[in-house]
């Protein structure tokens, strides 16, 4: 009934109340945000230590090789799997069993040998070991004898060494040549020289990667490395590394990015917006660091915290306008509503707007003989009669429907419909139950009726009840003749 003194006041209610509220869950939000941001930065160094955590099993690896390597050079002899040759590159031969992949572009002297045999026998001892990169990319690369040999078996068919642009640009890829002692006496990552090629565009899997690299020595000899071993870190690698830490974290985003270069890869979150973020930098070496990108909205959106602050924070809102509410709209009613008939009062003209009258009708009832029931019983009896007729108006119109007492004993009511036939139907169920009500004076009995006219709202307020007006006459007309 009070549609549109509710509507005006809720302006006021809602924007104290949102104020108040949205002060509230900002505060909230940016507490649940540092703790995001601390998890983020938590999760960040989980995968920070992971990546080094490869590394060091990389150097380890390379070490044992190193060692197997010098010593096995001291005793000459090393045997390795029957060789066969296939497009001017060496292979082993396919019935040899399962020592992972070798590409040789000349026959193996006794160094590439004692090499070859180094990397198997540490290989076939890495399966049984507690390292956690065993199923990992490795492979080495030896320049001097143009060999690469893959620790795990794969495509011949889609890799020859005259094809690798790492080969055939190695420096590019591994630029420094470290003192094997000044890399071992040195926790520094930036001191131990290379230990990371940039990012590129690998043939194997067709995807974007990049490897770690340690380096094999020599020792009986020289302290500059005589092989590379790398270890492969390829976007599905990436992947399901940060996966089995961030699991449904899905505000965050990890890159690994070159320091000096925009080159980075995307290894968790990918699709998460590059709106409203803030980063998270950790070194990982003189040539990569990882960054989180945190989206700020949705680190404290799928936090559990925000999940259980938006109820309680609901409730408060739905409080605040309930009580403040009921204080304005008996201030309202004092203004807006006819006190004798609970009927909007005409000062609700300011608040009907054209756009909410489209598509509406129009109608306006008199009271017939009214005034001779004032002049004969007094205003007494005469309210009792606009009382009555508004009790009428009320219990049949429909909640969307606005009734309006628009002076002495006339009153406007605005009917939504589409058809004029639908709001004549509304006005004869109306004038029908009026016509049956009575009212006992004494020992008389007053009966009331009404004439009313009905017009479709037209360009603006005034136009529509004037055209309702000159309905209702014609109306009056007939029903004098």
């Amino acid at each position: 009934m009070y549609l549109f003194s509710r509507k005006k006041i809720a302006s006021k209610v809602y924007s104290i109340s949102a104020a108040a509220c949205v002060i509230f869950l900002a505060i909230m939000m940016a507490f649940i945000f540092l703790h995001q941001k601390n998890e983020a930065i938590k999760l960040t160094n989980e995968v920070r230590a992971k990546l080094l955590n490869i590394f060091d099993e990389n150097e380890n690896i390379a070490d044992a090789i190193t060692t197997k390597y010098t010593t096995s050079l001291q005793h000459g002899g090393c045997k390795i799997p029957a060789l066969v040759q296939d497009n001017e590159q060496w292979h082993w031969q396919k019935s040899n069993g399962d020592h992972g992949s070798l590409f040789l572009n000349t026959q193996p002297t006794l160094n590439e040998r004692c090499l070859l045999s180094s990397a198997i026998f540490v290989r076939d001892n890495i399966a049984k070991s507690d390292l956690s990169t065993k199923e990992g990319f490795r492979y080495i690369i030896s320049t001097r004898q143009k060999m690469f040999y893959f620790f795990s078996r794969i495509d011949t068919d889609n890799f020859a060494i005259e094809d690798s642009i790492m080969f055939n640009n190695l420096q590019f890829y591994i630029p420094t040549m470290p003192d094997y002692y000044k890399r071992k006496l040195t926790h520094k990552l930036t001191q131990k020289g290379t230990v990371a090629t940039p990012i590129y565009h690998d043939m194997i899997t067709k995807s974007n990667a990049y490897s770690v690299v340690s380096f094999i020595y020599d020792l009986n000899s020289s302290n500059v490395p005589v092989a590379y071993l790398l270890y492969d870190h390829n976007l599905e690698e990436l992947h399901g590394l940060a996966n089995t830490l961030f699991r449904h974290n899905k505000w965050v985003r990890i890159t690994l990015r070159e320091t000096g270069s925009l080159n980075e890869l995307c290894i968790f979150g990918c699709d998460i917006d590059d709106h409203f973020q803030t980063n998270v930098e950790s070194g990982l070496s003189s040539q990569f660091k990882v960054i989180t990108h945190i989206d700020m909205f949705g680190s404290v959106y799928h936090s559990v915290m925000f999940k259980l602050l938006i109820p309680v924070t609901l409730l408060l809102f739905m409080l605040m306008v309930k009580l403040t509410s009921r204080y304005l709209t008996r201030v309202a009613r004092h203004t807006l509503i006819d006190h004798l008939t609970g009927l909007y009062s005409r000062k609700i003209e300011s608040e009907l707007k054209p756009a909410t009258l489209e598509r509406r009708f129009f109608a306006l009832v008199d009271c017939n003989k009214f005034k001779i029931v004032n002049d004969r019983y007094g205003h007494a009896v005469g309210d009792k009669v606009l009382q009555m007729v508004a009790d009428v108006i009320k219990q049949t119109i429909r909640k969307e429907d606005i009734a309006i007492r628009y002076g002495g004993d006339e009153f406007l009511i605005i009917i939504k419909t589409e058809q004029k036939s639908d709001a004549l139907l509304v006005m004869e169920r109306i004038a029908e139950e009026i016509a049956r009500r009575s009212i006992g004076v004494n020992d008389d009995v007053i009966t009331s009726t009404i004439s009313y006219g009905v017009s479709r709202f037209n360009r603006d307020l005034k136009t529509s009840i004037l055209l309702a007006d000159k309905e209702m006459y014609k109306m009056k007309k007939r029903q004098a003749q």
